[in-house]
């Protein structure tokens, strides 16, 4: 059952779009908040997206009318997702099975999203083994903060933006420098972020994000997250961990949060784009467009919360029937721009060897001289 709890707002700005969060759950939005503070905003009159989460204590409802009081639906595109006029009722998403979704569409963008934070049992069962873990309830819980954020702030901005600004997301890392962004892309855990930070050891590079990047067929603009890095990690990337404010939250796979010193939030052209791997040996050599967009775009395939936010814009298409921009072509045309390199990554490089070598290129204006 829903907790009887006083309900309470986070106000979001991120790129002009204003979200409007508002929750029963006062542990989720003190995270949002953490996690989010530099796009913490005042309230609005009129914000593009309005999200409310509620935090139900057992195992998911089983109907629409369980879960949203709704009697009758048009259509059915999929065993899940039930559809009445310009509404939406997604019983099951994806992997993340204990997290349900309505949608509206009247020109502002509404989701009540309904998170069931159940142990795996029922009635004694599930007692039982609240008792068992009493210890560890808020950490568990603590545990899946992070891809509802995905689901009631970023998946809802970016779509919106995709679809009124044709500003599309690429799973991938960008840093800045003299107007000029170094971005790199490829499929988690290819080396990319702790690449694009251990940049930050040069004063004069900004971070953009080391997760996901925007783009349209100019220019790319930054969509930041907090950074997550282990001990190993914080070692590679040397004296451009001074650039990094602890975020104070240790939440998951033992990595600590931060945030960069500096975000650049404004469109940069692209210098060059790198699709990145690990390899035996480290090397740099150029791509066809066509190429490296097709590993570009193979690393949004790959990453579970691109692929997610992919799924989910699926879903509010059907709500606001808006059209939809071609991400591909904007990408090619984009990468029609600046030079696409395929970087192999030998384990255990000295990575600002490597950026001095491969990367610094990029952020030359080949217009001048």
């Amino acid at each position: 059952m829903s907790e009887a709890r006083p309900e309470r707002s986070v106000w979001l700005r991120l790129h002009g779009i204003t979200l409007q969060l508002t929750a029963d759950y006062t542990p989720f939005l003190e995270y949002v908040n953490m996690a989010m503070r530099p796009f913490v905003t005042s309230a609005v009159d009129a914000p593009q997206v309005r999200s409310h989460l509620e935090w139900i204590n057992g195992p998911p409802s089983a109907s629409p009318s369980e879960a949203f009081g709704v009697e009758r639906w048009d259509r059915r595109p999929d065993r899940d997702l039930y559809l009445v006029g310009s509404n939406a009722y997604w019983l099951r998403i994806d992997d993340f099975r204990d997290f349900q979704l309505a949608a509206s569409w009247t020109g502002t963008l509404r989701l009540t999203g309904r998170y069931y934070f159940h142990l795996g049992g029922s009635g004694t069962a599930e007692a039982l083994r609240r008792l068992r873990w009493a210890a560890k309830l808020d950490r568990l819980r603590a545990g899946r903060f992070s891809t509802i954020l995905y689901y009631m702030v970023y998946h809802p901005i970016v779509w919106w933006l995709s679809r009124h600004r044709a500003l599309h997301v690429l799973h991938g890392a960008g840093v800045c420098k003299d107007g000029r962004a170094a971005l790199f892309g490829g499929m988690p855990g290819c080396g990319k972020s702790t690449l694009a930070v251990s940049l930050l050891s040069d004063p004069a590079c900004m971070m953009l994000s080391d997760n996901m990047v925007l783009y349209d067929t100019d220019q790319v603009r930054a969509c930041p997250e907090l950074l997550l890095l282990d001990r190993a990690s914080l070692a590679m990337v040397g004296t451009a961990a001074k650039r990094l404010q602890p975020a104070g939250d240790t939440r998951v796979f033992a990595r600590e949060a931060f945030r960069p010193d500096v975000i650049s939030m404004e469109g940069v052209t692209p210098g060059a784009f790198f699709a990145v791997e690990r390899g035996a040996e480290t090397r740099k050599r150029p791509l066809e467009a066509t190429e490296g967009a097709r590993r570009l775009l193979a690393g949004n395939t790959m990453a579970k919360e691109v692929r997610r936010l992919a799924i989910m814009s699926e879903v509010l298409d059907l709500v606001a029937e808006l059209p939809v921009p071609d991400a591909k072509e904007d990408l090619l045309r984009l990468l029609s721009k600046a030079p696409t390199y395929a970087l192999t990554i030998k384990e255990g490089v000295d990575l600002g060897e490597l950026a001095r070598r491969y990367v610094e290129p990029a952020f030359v204006d080949r217009r001048e001289g």
